[in-house]
């Protein structure tokens, strides 16, 4: 993990978890209510040999545990560039509460 930009986080998953035929990746948003406010965390998370993706948690609705790097990240839509930030997801795990 980059230790430098090291993000933990929890929180709800807005929708099931996105991912392909081969489950290489999975794609997913989490929210958590900060005071007043309420913050959306788009996140990437990729299977390698020390990380494996437990889908079976990765449910609308369920509360979960995330760790892992910020990276930035843009597309073009429309001739329209956004530029966002992306959680790249680490570890995941359920939190305590579940």
């Amino acid at each position: 993990m980059k230790s430098d930009n090291l993000v933990q986080l929890s929180g709800f998953l807005t929708k099931d978890v996105i991912t392909n035929e081969k489950k290489s990746f999975a794609v997913f948003t989490i929210v958590r209510k900060v005071g007043e406010d309420t913050l959306y965390m788009n996140c990437i998370a990729f299977p390698n040999q020390k990380f494996k993706i437990p889908f079976d948690i990765l449910a609308k609705g369920n509360e979960v545990f995330v760790a892992g790097y910020l990276r930035p990240n843009k597309y073009t839509k429309d001739g329209k560039t956004t530029y966002t930030i992306q959680l790249v997801v680490e570890k995941i795990r359920e939190t305590d509460e579940n």
